[in-house]
């Protein structure tokens, strides 16, 4: 692995000119690991961008560059995107120098590749990266990195944390990273449509085998009633699989005409990746995801079928 954080880091040490992509649905893991490297670019003289094909989520704000310079970009560098069905249709069609990514499974056509599926965010290895670089980590730095690994860590608590997730979420906070206010805000403070959102999705969770399982739809409908945007929705995955006894907790959010994105997350013995490899998805061993077209009822049916033949076969 040290080679690989080797050869990133001297990429993007030895080029200018450099876009940084973030995956759709973007969290704080995909933007503090592209931010990061952001700040750190532009900090000795190269011109950088970050780019989303979705729009940025307002609670990541602090986040976000003052002003970013007009440049045709010559390099394109992806941040924790996995696959590149989840890049805009324009951006799959780009040419990527460097990929830096924690997925198991990674099909990112680059030049070169940084991925470790044993790192918890992919801001572990960013934080590597620059660190190898020489980079000075700045207060904007630290707390992008802190964002990302506290954000897909689940502030610290999933299974995929390690004592280097600890290593280094402390060192960046000797470095100057906000840990409290950055928790406050990911964690603990809420906004009234987030909270409405809550109530909707656990008034319409629905428990199948012997309550082992849950599957909620969130609809365009729940959306607008609780007041709720794409932003709001981050994090919601999480509720199904929260009740005592469920191993696997299924959130199917609406996006389309009979178009879905389903979120798994499981506790044990269900491995959520490669249940979604079976839809042509994918993510990690608890926390995993896919796309699926249809109606609700035949959707349902299909995952139920799915999941009887993973617990019980």
């Amino acid at each position: 692995m040290f080679d690989e954080i080797k050869q990133a880091a001297e990429f993007l040490a030895t080029h200018d000119r450099i876009r940084l992509l973030c995956h759709l649905s973007p969290d704080g893991d995909t933007l503090g690991g592209a931010f990061a490297i952001f700040y750190a670019l532009t900090s000795i003289g190269k011109q950088c961008c970050v780019e989303c094909g979705d729009p940025l989520p307002q609670k990541f704000q602090y986040m976000y560059p003052n002003q970013v310079d007009d440049f045709e970009p010559e390099h394109n560098v992806t941040i924790d995107v996995a696959d590149i069905g989840l890049l805009s249709d324009a951006q799959q069609k780009l040419k990527f120098s460097l990929c830096i990514d924690h997925h198991e499974r990674n099909n990112i056509p680059a030049k070169y590749k940084c991925v470790d599926s044993e790192a918890a965010a992919v801001c572990e290895l960013v934080y590597l990266v620059l660190k190898h670089m020489g980079v000075s980590f700045n207060k904007k730095i630290v707390d992008c990195l802190y964002t990302g690994i506290c954000t897909d860590t689940g502030c610290f608590k999933f299974s995929n944390v390690s004592s280097k997730t600890h290593e280094i979420a402390a060192e960046l906070m000797d470095l100057g990273a906000d840990a409290y206010n950055i928790n406050f805000k990911m964690f603990t403070q809420k906004s009234i449509a987030r909270l409405e959102l809550e109530r909707l999705v656990i008034e319409n969770l629905e428990y199948f085998y012997d309550s082992k399982c849950t599957i909620v739809f969130v609809t365009d409908d729940m959306m607008k009633l609780a007041g709720a945007d794409e932003s709001t929705f981050d994090g919601i995955a999480s509720i199904a699989v929260c009740p005592e006894g469920v191993e696997v907790g299924i959130t199917v959010k609406e996006k389309g005409l009979n178009e879905y994105k389903a979120s798994v997350r499981t506790n044990s013995f269900v491995d959520a990746s490669k249940f979604c490899g079976y839809f042509g998805g994918g993510g990690h061993k608890r926390a995993a995801g896919f796309k699926i077209c249809g109606d609700r009822q035949t959707i349902k049916n299909e995952i139920l079928d799915r999941l009887k033949k993973e617990m019980f076969c």
